[in-house]
């Protein structure tokens, strides 16, 4: 399954997107699935859900959490259960980051370092990610803002011995959804079996309408393999399998 693992909706701090436009966009990208990550806030989860059900696509729930080291993202296997995020970690903000993977753990869930090295963040994550404990997996491919924040991104999953997943971080536009998603090796039907793939590790980041010049080699792209206008890159030496001219990584 394809699933786009970071998006926002109105729901967000200067979204503008609603769910149902996003899940049309999703489907026209060939997603299975959406994660909504709304800044700081589960508050969308009845409007998302009823969305889901309307266009007959997967439509989850979790956040993208604001720390003193950089945002987050945070999956929850029921997010309906959790508390109001204030209430969970506390009123005084910025939340500190081993907090919320502490307090998220707690809940048995999943937290995902969101594009660490992004400098546009302030602050990113950076290193500090080699100090926290507990993260599932890296963000190795950010639709919004790719460059060489991704590589280093990738390059300090697989020093973790993390996956890395993608997500487009749409925020403004539809067009930005599906520019990047995760592909999971075993169908996802709910945020528990999100959660329960996420800790797993089987899971890699793909970015989608990726063509290579054709004279370009495998090795002159850093071992990427990119297949069918798709780039597969993975923490753990990359992962996937050959649906739909996909190739993995070995």
């Amino acid at each position: 399954m394809l699933i786009d693992l970071h998006v926002h909706s109105t729901h967000s701090r200067g979204g503008a997107l609603r769910p149902a436009d996003v899940l049309a966009a999703a489907r026209a990208a060939g997603l299975d699935g959406v994660v909504f990550t709304d800044l700081n806030t589960l508050d969308g989860l009845e409007e998302i859900r009823a969305a889901g059900r309307e266009a007959n696509l997967l439509a989850l729930v979790g956040a993208e959490v604001v720390t003193d080291h950089g945002t987050f993202l945070c999956y929850f296997p029921r997010p309906e259960e959790v508390p109001a995020l204030p209430q969970l970690l506390g009123s005084a903000t910025p939340w500190s980051a081993r907090e919320v993977l502490a307090r998220v753990q707690g809940l048995d869930g999943a937290v995902v370092a969101a594009h660490p090295y992004d400098r546009s963040l302030s602050p990113a994550s950076g290193d500090a990610i080699f100090t926290l404990d507990g993260l599932a997996a890296v963000e190795g491919l950010h639709g919004r803002r790719r460059g060489s924040h991704d590589d280093l991104a990738i390059e300090a999953a697989d020093h973790l011995n993390l996956p890395c997943v993608g997500g487009s971080g749409a925020l403004e536009s539809v067009r930005e959804v599906g520019s990047a998603a995760t592909l999971f090796k075993e169908p996802v039907k709910d945020e528990a079996g999100l959660v329960a793939a996420l800790r797993s590790g089987a899971v890699f980041c793909v970015a989608l309408g990726v063509k290579p010049p054709p004279e370009r080699s495998r090795e002159a792209r850093g071992g990427r393999e990119e297949r069918g206008g798709r780039e597969e890159r993975g923490g753990r030496g990359g992962r996937g399998d050959d649906r739909g001219g996909r190739r993995p990584r070995r």
